[in-house]
């Protein structure tokens, strides 16, 4: 199979539909089964780069500018995938702010829903986060989802993101331990291991060309960052940077990502912090759920750090990521497949024949099984609603509250 680039970005992605997991399962839900009951959490779609990205962005453009006089005049023909250096290359971002294909994602994906669940039209409060690229991506969704009407069918609740404030999509803010430095250490021990090994022979490819070019690690971790956000940015094929790298190249930049997210947002926050933040979102998920009168769908849109703590807190994807490597290409933690740009988590309350209720996880498109929870899973990776109220995973999740003793031992 060929190597796609564009899924192997970590959490910075674009959007696309991946495998089942397990791999074996069906798609669609079990027969005799239908959704009764939805609650979405959305990502924000596509968005240009934080600040302190950025500043490395810029590094590189500077360096590329302030030597013109070298990158103008190559001494032999350029490789093709360096063609670009010939006329220079500007760092032309914004930051943070959604992008065009971020709006497109969102859209495209209110309208799916609205598709896959025609009978779900009670729906009068969606839930945003207060963020300026979140609340635009919830409101290019509710464009998709109503049409026109949208400001005049459904109000857009946005909920303040500040430590004062006790969120379901953002529980880390109001949790003072939580630090997203969490997420530096692992890809610190990563980074030198892969990144200078590029930058050698990125500069060998050049040598004849540019005999005094001298990019340095900074720089390389730079192009990798262009790659990812010119495509966030222009959409896929956009990017020069990306065709400089070579497969392997790729994957080992998606592990220093993954590091990064499951550092500050999964497994690798300290204690017991990442299972208590995500509780929240297990509570509201499943009393939403549960309960048989009101809207028969829930939208909600946030952060890829919402998604990460759901998972983490049902022990999802769970598996080691030495910092250090070896990199396990079939790991379970893999942010492209669960939280790149746009992505969604479904969770549907299943009506099937004989009276039995079930739920199930679509994550992102694909099927998700739940059997890492502790139940028991069918061919579509569904378990029965009341066994997995009752693991233990859910059962810890549901008599954890802000504040409590378990909280104050996490965050305090």
């Amino acid at each position: 199979m060929d190597f796609d680039t564009f899924k192997h970005l970590g959490h910075l992605s674009p959007f696309f539909v991946p495998p089942n997991t397990p791999a074996s399962l069906r798609s669609g839900t079990p027969p005799g089964c239908k959704a009764k009951k939805a609650f979405l959490i959305h990502r924000h779609g596509s968005r240009h780069p934080h600040e302190d990205e950025l500043a490395i962005i810029r590094n590189l453009s500077n360096y590329i500018n302030d030597n013109r006089d070298l990158f103008s005049n190559p001494k032999v023909q350029l490789p093709d995938a360096y063609s670009f250096l010939y006329e220079g290359w500007n760092s032309s971002f914004g930051t943070d702010s959604l992008t065009a294909p971020g709006r497109q994602q969102l859209f495209d994906h209110g309208v799916a829903l609205r598709l896959q669940y025609p009978d779900f039209d009670n729906v009068t409060e969606v839930l945003a986060s207060d963020s300026d690229r979140v609340v635009e991506s919830a409101r290019w969704f509710m464009d998709g989802f109503y049409g026109r009407v949208s400001n005049y069918t459904a109000t857009l609740n946005v909920v303040a993101e500040n430590e004062t404030t006790v969120s379901w999509i953002t529980p880390y803010l109001a949790c003072p331990k939580w630090d997203s430095g969490y997420g530096e250490d692992p890809p610190a021990k990563w980074r030198p291991l892969y990144i200078p090994p590029i930058t050698k022979r990125i500069n060998k490819t050049l040598a004849k060309a540019y005999p005094s070019v001298n990019f340095t690690d900074t720089h390389t971790s730079a192009m990798l960052y262009s790659c990812a956000y010119e495509t966030a940015i222009w959409g896929i094929g956009s990017s020069p940077w990306c065709g400089v790298f070579l497969p392997s190249e790729i994957a080992d930049n998606e592990y220093e990502y993954d590091l990064r997210m499951r550092g500050f947002a999964g497994y690798g926050l300290p204690g017991d912090m990442a299972s208590v933040l995500g509780s929240l979102l297990v509570s509201n998920v499943t009393s939403f759920l549960q309960r048989d009168e009101g809207p028969k769908l829930s939208l909600g849109f946030g952060h890829d750090k919402t998604i990460a703590l759901g998972l983490t807190a049902l022990g999802l994807a769970s598996d080691k990521l030495p910092p250090t490597g070896p990199v396990d290409p079939d790991r379970a933690w893999r942010a492209a497949k669960l939280m790149p740009f746009a992505a969604n988590m479904v969770w549907q309350r299943l009506e099937c024949d004989g009276s039995r209720t079930r739920i199930q996880l679509i994550l992102n498109g694909a099927n998700y099984g739940l059997g890492p929870v502790g139940c028991e899973i069918d061919d579509y990776g569904s378990c029965a609603f009341e066994d997995f109220l009752n693991t233990t995973k859910v059962q810890t999740a549901l008599q954890s509250t802000h504040g409590d003793e378990r909280w104050k031992a996490a965050c305090h």
